[in-house]
């Protein structure tokens, strides 16, 4: 199969699975490309597939989300990555990725079997969860599992959690994209690729958004565990691995 094969297959699939659950296609794309290209090229084609399937979902959804939500998530953020890059200085990655990957796996296995979790109500939690983000996303590049936890604790309904999901995603995913442009990241092989692999992205997105839709709200919370589940073992493994 070529190169060119692989991204296209890879990235419809990565981006089917963001349209079904709200997550998961950066943890999808990035291990694949990284080892067809090298991680120069695959983490800014990662950073601009992102920001353009969070600019999607953000006007898609634009009327669900909460922005008094995602400000306090970002507050959090911001707060949180100083304390990502000390983690990054003192603390072995792979610890953190074991960690991680070992919590996700259990709280999604817990919350599989006993639906019946308590809601989260202060409002703490959700300054306290873009602080998670923001030092997961500065030292080890993974935002996401904090804020996926915490909707999935809110029993959001399922546009609720996609859109406030691709809303704080977005905003991260502009800082990353102009880190790559101040580091002369975005090579015209990158650009090469990204075009490639647009049509996929957007086919593979729309029809993961349209099959959600006739999903009942308690089968699309088990889908989002059971992804969840997967990206546990997948960050436990890479923690294994490193």
């Amino acid at each position: 199969m070529t190169t060119e094969a692989i991204i296209i297959l890879t990235v419809g699939v990565a981006s089917f699975i963001r349209g079904v659950s709200g997550f998961g296609a950066a943890l999808i794309i990035m291990p694949v490309l990284s080892g067809l290209t090298s991680i120069y090229v695959a983490a800014p084609l990662v950073a601009i597939l992102g920001l353009t399937i969070d600019t999607l979902l953000c006007f898609y959804y634009r009327r669900s989300f909460d922005w008094g939500l995602v400000a306090k998530l970002w507050i959090g953020s911001i707060l949180g990555i100083p304390l990502g890059f000390v983690m990054l200085r003192f603390i072995p990655g792979n610890w953190m990725l074991l960690a991680l990957g070992l919590m996700i796996v259990v709280y999604a296995i817990y919350a599989l079997f006993d639906p019946a979790m308590p809601i989260l109500q202060s409002q703490r939690w959700m300054y306290g969860t873009g602080f998670l983000c923001g030092a997961l996303g500065s030292s080890y590049n993974i935002p996401g599992p904090p804020i996926i936890l915490y909707g999935n604790s809110q029993r959001w309904g399922q546009e609720k959690f996609k859109s406030n999901l691709s809303v704080f995603f977005w905003g991260n995913a502009v800082f990353v994209v102009l880190g790559h442009i101040v580091q002369n990241r975005l090579t015209e092989t990158v650009f090469q690729q990204y075009m490639i692999a647009i049509p996929s992205m957007i086919i593979g997105l729309f029809s993961g958004i349209i099959l959600s839709r006739f999903f009942n709200p308690l089968v699309f919370r088990r889908v989002v565990l059971v992804i969840l589940i997967l990206v546990g073992i997948r960050l436990f493994v890479l923690g294994l691995q490193s």
